[in-house]
């Protein structure tokens, strides 16, 4: 198969091309605003170790996807773009003609067929624009549709500033206790986050992915570099830890877990600051909270439960960035509204 550069032979910049190299692909896609660790190479060899086809198809400098296939009823699943389509431009309309071209040459190949009732996928698209004219149906959020993200070219006096006041008095206190934070490493610390995790998902009310997934993550992504553990200690108990992926310009804070013993010290706000200072150190552009709810509580994607989380993140300051979120694009749609009458 061609590769991105193969591609600029092509007099028809529109082509669609299947990708099968892994440093064109990740310079395409981690060079983009916002870099979702989800389009990355190395999270695509990491589902298609758990048994998955990868499609990886693009257009040079328009617009790249990797598609995974999910399972399904019946043995009929569908193609999914986790956080993508991604854009090598910011206009609306540009993107939407991308997506369209992308999408049209794909149905008419094949590539994204086989015993698959739809393609989803959750374009990279800044706002709540309307993609029903091309034929998708906008679905419930796999991925948050809302998220909030901090801007980490500024100084750390200038983070610390646009923080509510009580973020900042809440680190502060971590530091007076004494607090650290360090990076995990190998198994005990990963059997710390596990067990963080299922204290938190009990403690809140949520039923957290499993141990097995969340475990495999961490072993295969971290030998990439795209996976990391961050961990806060208490008189040598750790009380908080987070799983971050950490791709192209952007950080991302996935999963986060905290102890219900000694709240008082606010270990997680310890935690939170030094992975936002580390991503800052590393010449990552952004930190993403990955996911909070939207401003309108109108909003489809509105969800009363993460009214709490919301607070929490909210409280780091950064911009609250609204994707255009979930849609599904069916291949038959009489049977894909009979197989999930609740998209």
């Amino acid at each position: 198969m061609d590769s991105f550069e193969d591609v600029l032979s092509y007099r028809d910049r529109m082509t669609l091309t299947e990708i099968q190299n892994e440093h064109d692909w990740d310079a395409f896609v981690s060079a983009q605003k916002f870099a979702q660790f989800t389009q990355s190479w190395a999270w695509g060899e990491f589902q298609r170790g758990q048994g998955k086809e990868v499609r990886r198809l693009g257009m040079r400098d328009i617009v790249a996807a990797q598609f995974i296939r999910q399972p399904g009823r019946f043995g009929v699943g569908y193609w999914f773009a986790s956080r993508g389509p991604v854009f090598a431009t910011e206009t609306v309309e540009e993107q939407k003609e991308g997506l369209s071209k992308m999408l049209l040459q794909a149905q008419h190949d094949g590539r994204l067929k086989g015993r698959a009732l739809f393609v989803r996928m959750e374009p990279v698209m800044v706002g709540r624009a309307d993609l029903s004219g091309m034929g998708l149906i906008r679905t419930h959020a796999f991925n948050p549709a809302t998220t909030l993200v901090l801007d980490l070219q500024r100084t750390e006096e200038e983070l610390l500033a646009d923080m509510h006041p009580k973020t900042r008095y809440n680190i502060r206190v971590a530091e007076k206790h004494g607090v650290t934070v360090r990076e995990g490493v190998g198994e005990e610390d990963l059997a710390c986050f596990l067990d963080l995790m299922d204290e938190t998902a009990k403690r809140d009310g949520f039923r957290p992915l499993s141990r097995n997934y969340l475990a495999e993550t961490y072993r295969v992504l971290a030998k990439t570099g795209l996976c990391r553990l961050r961990l806060a200690e208490f008189q040598g108990k750790v009380l908080a830890a987070n799983m971050e992926m950490a791709f192209g310009d952007t950080a991302t804070y996935l999963h986060g877990a905290s102890s219900s013993a000694h709240r008082n010290v606010m270990a997680p706000y310890a935690l939170q600051w030094e992975a936002i200072r580390a991503a800052r150190i590393e010449g990552r552009h952004f930190y993403d909270f990955w996911g909070c709810n939207p401003e309108d509580e109108e909003d489809p994607y509105f969800k009363p439960r993460w009214q709490g989380i919301t607070r929490f993140k909210r409280g780091w300051g950064g911009l609250l960035v609204d994707f255009v979120g979930t849609w599904d694009l069916p291949r038959w749609e009489w049977a894909y509204r009979k197989l999930f009458p609740k998209h």
